[in-house]
């Protein structure tokens, strides 16, 4: 039954888009760490739809930053399903993002 309703997935191109998302959501998160600027590794989490990235900077620089980042994914035709953000958190906020911008479908 299982393998049914993951065949019937992939041939109606459900499962090969979310795919896609959490491939364009590694990729991204892989850029992210491969800067340095990294606090902590980055994270993709499929449950709450987000890419989450740590980085010691303040909240307004981190809003432009989250915004060219976007912009980036868009220019490279990386795109995601509708509703996952780019969440940025620093090292001092706790568990609390400090700039948060969608990412292009």
């Amino acid at each position: 039954m299982i393998k049914l309703t993951a065949a019937a997935l992939i041939c109606c191109g459900v499962v090969p888009a979310y795919a896609d998302t959490v491939n364009n959501a590694n990729a991204l998160c892989r850029l992210i760490d491969s800067t340095g600027l990294a606090s902590s590794p980055c994270a993709v989490s499929g449950w709450n739809q987000s890419v989450t990235a740590t980085l010691d900077m303040n909240s307004s620089e981190a809003r432009n930053l989250c915004s060219k980042v976007a912009g980036l994914m868009r220019e490279k035709n990386l795109t995601f399903d509708r509703g996952w953000t780019l969440q940025i958190k620093s090292p001092y906020s706790g568990s609390n993002s400090i700039a948060f911008c969608n990412l292009p479908q």
